[in-house]
């Protein structure tokens, strides 16, 4: 297990900055999303779904958009951030989550695919999604974009199946700052009150 650990953390530490937003600007481009939740325009964020997970360490809610993949009526998350992710490790510690998407909010369970043949359908649809990404995902992975390699490492794939659940989630986000679209009413309001005086 240790030498397991250890090649991980070699590939990643070998992972490029363009693979892994490394930088505050990269991570704040794809947290945008969390804005417009925020804002109340969540059904504008498209194919996006909003992941609450709990944080491993705080146990407080951690927040990121992700892109649901639907395969055969299940939903699919696939991190191709690897486990460097840290919503990724959090789900992991804590599979018990809530999502967001124009279809409403649900609280999920997030359960392993150890399913050889729903293994390589869910690859199949990533390949479908993003091709280049996916062979890149593979490559530091260090397994072969072959049916058989794909199969043989199930348990090595980043993905995970999302299973409605009656426990209860973390706090799904609220539109907290929805109140700022009063501003530009209000502003336009006084401006209209001043041209009649």
């Amino acid at each position: 297990m240790g030498s397991i650990r250890q090649a991980l953390a070699e590939r990643i530490g070998e992972w490029s900055p363009a693979r892994y937003p490394e930088t505050p600007w990269q991570r704040a481009d794809l947290r945008m999303p969390i804005l417009l939740w925020r804002l109340g325009l969540g059904r504008l964020a498209g194919p996006l779904m909003l992941l609450t997970v709990t944080g491993r360490s705080s146990g407080l809610p951690r927040r990121t958009p992700v892109t649901a993949h639907v395969v055969a009526g299940r939903t699919y998350l696939w991190c191709p951030y690897g486990g460097r992710s840290q919503w990724y490790r959090n789900l992991l510690a804590n599979p018990v989550a809530t999502t967001q998407s124009r279809r409403g909010t649900q609280a999920v369970r997030a359960v392993a695919v150890d399913d050889e043949d729903e293994a390589v359908e869910v690859v199949a649809e990533l390949r479908r999604f993003n091709p280049p990404w996916l062979r890149r995902y593979l490559e530091g992975e260090g397994i072969a974009d072959t049916l058989e390699d794909i199969a043989r490492n199930t348990q090595r794939l980043h993905i995970r199946r999302l299973e409605p659940t009656s426990v209860e989630g973390p706090p799904e986000l609220t539109a907290d700052l929805a109140w700022l679209w009063l501003l530009p009413v209000a502003l336009a309001a006084l401006l209209a009150r001043r041209r009649r005086h």
